[in-house]
């Protein structure tokens, strides 16, 4: 089961002021945010361009996977195995906002470095 409209729309307010927030204006022709929904899963990733062409290479940086059974959202992380893995540091949260600001700030230096 898809998110429903009502939770996309939610999802992809708070996520837009926030790509859009992040990235200072005088660095967004080198470095940009964005997100994709699939399913239940929101995915959040970087762009910059590529060395070898005109196109824009995506790193993703995490993932929110909603859980409609509990209405929660629970957060994941990428590895460079080219695998999601459960980020343990916080519980699943029915308040995507809260996943988000973890995120942000990062205490663990596992999504932004």
């Amino acid at each position: 089961m898809a998110l429903n409209e009502l939770m996309r729309k939610r999802v992809g307010k708070i996520l837009g002021e926030y790509c859009d927030n992040r990235i200072p204006v005088h660095v967004r022709d080198q470095i940009k945010l964005g997100y994709g929904i699939r399913g239940n899963n929101v995915t959040l990733f970087e762009e910059r361009p590529s060395f070898k062409s005109d196109e824009w290479v995506k790193m993703k940086i995490a993932q929110f996977r909603y859980n409609p059974e509990d209405n929660k959202w629970s957060l994941y992380w990428w590895r460079h195995t080219g695998r999601w893995y459960k980020y343990e540091e916080i519980e699943a949260n029915s308040d995507f906002q809260v996943l988000l600001d973890e995120v942000e700030e990062d205490p663990i230096c596992i999504f932004w470095g």
